[in-house]
């Protein structure tokens, strides 16, 4: 198994610096380090907005949207085969949606023909649900995190949405004074307030679901995407490409927007945050390199880009996918190294071997094997217990397993990771306890006690 270099307690120290009155630190000082991180191609394409979708039940399964297919990934990445049928009209695809409450049900939004396609049979077939104007280089169509099956989208200058995951579509508001999105985005925990990043306009706010619209930020440039924190209320980041460029930052829910000195003059395009830390955020420059902070901006370890960048996806921090003008690629780093097992033990509890150990990190952990042997040489799986993928915190783990007829078992773990690479725990044993004492009982049934 892996595990990355934690940053929990310095990020912690940091939060409580910035909670302390320097705020502006954050935004006037970085530090930029390198690392030998490399990104790798796994689907060759051509990529266009935002075209990688991870499966809501099953987060092995990633999507990538190329021309006028999908492409699917049932190891987390490593590999790729078409998925489905071809998407008629289509020839790029800029986003992929999955259904949160049917996994065989997608919609995309596709280039040339500038439509939404919708599919309830996994690509099967394709149905258009809608025919739209759309920035080229945009990310038209965003889901609401809460309400999953609303979807949101702009037609021109109007804003529009979608109450049955896009079979259908209403026009909230028309005539808005922008008209050449680039990103929309939706937080969490105030579903009302909405974010729409525009060409050659800036940042649009609206807090009561799209009705009325307000101008927080303005920029001659582009602002191509925009990312929600999941797990700091309120807080978002997002790009800009031209007007100065740069990378800027919300704590207030968009009502407000400060920038990143580091990045101004860079012409930024693709940005993730990882949803289970708010501190690890990715983003990139159009034509440039990729930027890595494992402590909410305060440093920054700089990657060298295969091709022109469009989007990021932060599965988590040992999973990270980009789409390159040439394709989706995988981050690679040697951060990741093997776990140290804290502890693992065997013991009979009830007439039944209890197994327990604890981790002290977790990184790409998809789980654990259990094998069991009674001559401590072959070995066979009698179990599965899955792993936290990637964790910085310590976990424990148990498994229970019935006595075979050996008064001596065996057990060791294989851990799995997401790529499919194993290793193996130490073997502990667990011997049945001798009886406290020994007597002769009664022959039972007999003919005198039925």
């Amino acid at each position: 198994m892996d595990c990355g270099i934690s940053y929990n307690k310095y990020a912690g120290d940091m939060r409580h610096i910035y909670l302390s009155s320097l705020f502006v630190f954050l935004f006037s000082f970085s530090l930029v380090y390198s690392q030998n991180y490399s990104w790798q191609l796994k689907q060759s394409g051509s990529s266009l907005g935002d075209p990688i979708c991870v499966n809501n039940w099953d987060d092995n399964v990633i999507y990538y949207g190329s021309g006028n297919r999908l492409y699917r990934s049932t190891d987390r990445g490593e590999s790729f085969l078409p998925f489905g049928n071809v998407i008629p009209g289509a020839s790029s695809i800029k986003c992929v949606l999955q259904s949160s409450y049917h996994e065989n049900t997608f919609l995309v939004a596709i280039e040339n023909a500038q439509q939404t396609m919708k599919t309830t049979d996994n690509g099967q077939s394709w149905t258009s649900t809608g025919s739209f104007s759309w920035y080229y280089f945009g990310v038209p169509v965003q889901k609401d995190p809460v309400h999953p099956d609303t979807l949101y989208a702009m037609n021109g200058s109007e804003f529009k949405a979608s109450y049955d995951f896009g079979s259908t579509w209403v026009t909230i508001v028309g005539s808005l004074p922008f008209g050449a999105p680039c990103d929309i985005d939706v937080f969490p925990d105030e579903p009302n307030i909405i974010i729409v990043g525009d060409n050659g306009y800036g940042i649009a706010r609206s807090t009561d679901y799209g009705l009325t619209w307000t101008h927080p930020y303005s920029t001659g440039g582009e602002t191509p995407i925009i990312a929600i924190d999941k797990n700091v209320p309120g807080q978002g980041w997002a790009t800009k490409w031209a007007g100065s460029g740069g990378l800027i930052k919300t704590t207030d829910y968009g009502a407000s927007w400060q920038s990143i000195a580091y990045f101004n003059g860079k012409n930024m395009w693709g940005l993730s945050i990882a949803p289970q830390l708010p501190e690890y955020l990715i983003c990139g420059e159009y034509s440039g390199s990729s930027y890595i902070t494992h402590d909410g901006g305060l440093h920054w370890t700089v990657i060298g880009n295969p091709s022109a960048n469009y989007a990021y996806h932060v599965v988590d921090t040992a999973t990270v996918f980009a789409a390159f003008g040439n394709g989706l690629y995988k981050l690679y780093s040697p951060w990741f190294i093997p776990v140290e097992f804290t502890s693992f033990t065997g013991k009979i509890v009830n007439g039944k071997v209890e197994l327990n150990w604890r981790t002290s990190t977790e990184t790409n952990n998809k789980g654990f094997e259990v094998e069991r042997s009674s001559d401590n040489k072959t070995f066979e799986a009698v179990g599965f217990v899955h792993g936290y993928g990637t964790s910085t915190e310590s976990h424990s783990y148990s498994y229970s397993s019935d006595m075979n007829n050996s008064d001596r078992q065996y057990f060791r773990l294989k851990q799995v990771d997401f790529d499919g690479s194993s290793e193996y725990s130490k073997v502990v044993e667990v011997i049945s306890p001798a009886p406290a004492s020994y007597k002769i009982s009664q022959n039972y049934p007999n003919p005198f006690n039925p």
